[in-house]
Order: C-alpha cells, then sequence, then structure tokens
C-alpha cells in the first residue's frame, strides 16, 4: 500500500471512531476476528469504515482507572526498568496500559510525520 494510500485509510478510520458509542466500540471488539493473545494483552482483526484494522486490547488495572492516573505515564507499579518491554529475560506488560497508548500514538505521529517509514 502506497503512503498516501495509509494516510487516506488512516484519515478515514480516525474520523469514524469517535462517532461510535462505547456500546458500539465494544460491539466492533466483540465482533473482530481474534488473532492472538500475549503478555501485554490480546490483539484481533476488525473493520472500520471498510478498512481493516490491528487492535490490541489491553485491560486496566484498578489502579490505572484511578482518576488521578488517567492517561498517566508514571512507573505507578514501581516496576524495575528490566522489566519493561523487550528487556531482561522475564516477560512482562511494561508499566502500564497508559503508557502502551502513549508510545503508539507516538510512533503513529512519526509516521503520520514521515519520520519514519518503519511502519507497514
Amino acid at each position: 500500500m502506497s503512503r498516501d494510500a495509509r494516510l487516506t485509510a488512516y484519515k478515514t478510520v480516525s474520523e469514524s471512531l469517535p462517532s461510535h458509542s462505547d456500546h458500539a466500540l465494544q460491539q466492533l471488539l466483540d465482533t473482530a476476528l481474534p488473532l492472538g493473545s500475549g503478555i501485554g494483552g490480546t490483539s484481533a482483526l476488525l473493520e472500520v469504515a471498510g478498512t481493516q484494522v490491528f487492535v490490541k486490547r489491553v485491560s486496566l488495572t484498578d489502579l490505572e482507572r484511578r482518576p488521578e492516573h488517567l492517561q498517566s505515564t508514571a512507573n505507578l507499579f514501581g516496576l524495575p526498568a528490566f522489566c519493561h518491554y523487550g528487556v531482561g529475560t522475564i516477560g512482562s506488560p511494561g508499566s502500564g496500559a497508559w503508557r502502551e497508548l502513549a508510545v503508539h500514538t507516538m510512533t503513529t505521529n512519526w509516521v503520520l510525520t514521515a519520520d519514519t517509514r518503519a511502519s507497514p
């Protein structure tokens, strides 16, 4: 897929999602084709506005749900650095769902601004 086609698909999907209620988003997730599961959550494939979208479902802990921790990328669990993704010999989901979301937002922005072409 060309860069222009990818950007068009991204725009279509990103403009479509906000029009969905929480219930409608849950229905999309419930009907998604499961792809697998790992340390950090489950993945699936769903269709949004005619475009196939890879999704990863990462559950929030009670601590992450607290209002003072909304979208916090802090190390809420006090995990040592060797517990982060891809570091060390033990598997770990890292420092929480909000940090994972922030990383995906950051890397998406790199693709959108052409700072990287490393994303499919």
